[in-house]
This record gives C-alpha cells, sequence and structure tokens, in this order.
C-alpha cells in the first residue's frame, strides 16, 4: 500500500512539473511504484539528456530522500 507521505511526495513533484519553464518536462508522467517503496517513477519523452537529469534532480530536491526509477527516453525527433 502506497503512504499518504508518498502520495504528497508526488503530487508536489507534478506541480512541480507542470509549473516548470522548460515546456517538455510538463509533459512527463510521475507514478508511484507499488511494489518498491519511497520510489517515483518517471516516464515519457525529453528531447535530451540534460531534461532527463533535470526531472530526476527535481523529484530530488522534492524529497532527497526518494529513490527515483528514470524512465525517460531521449527523442530529439519529435520536437
Amino acid at each position: 500500500m502506497i503512504s499518504s507521505s508518498m502520495k504528497d511526495i508526488r503530487s508536489r513533484v507534478v506541480t512541480a512539473l507542470a509549473a516548470s519553464s522548460n515546456p517538455r518536462l510538463r509533459f512527463i508522467q510521475v507514478e508511484l511504484d507499488e511494489e518498491h517503496e519511497n520510489t517515483v517513477c518517471l516516464s515519457g519523452r525529453v528531447a535530451s539528456f540534460y531534461q532527463k537529469q533535470l526531472a530526476q534532480e527535481l523529484v530530488r530536491s522534492i524529497d532527497s530522500d526518494v529513490e527515483v526509477r528514470n524512465d525517460l527516453r531521449v527523442d530529439d525527433s519529435t520536437w
């Protein structure tokens, strides 16, 4: 079962990505890993490795104890 604190962290990550000045980050999907407690999963496509890292570090800035599974794909052909 996912804790309410993890649900709060997910909500904060979604809000931060939506407010990002980088438009590509606004389309990232954020889920909680039901099998691994304290893990936030990022998925979707970004245009660069920099954006992939930026999204990951945004999660860490919200809670440094959270594990990040970064499944973002770098695909510059769509933008």
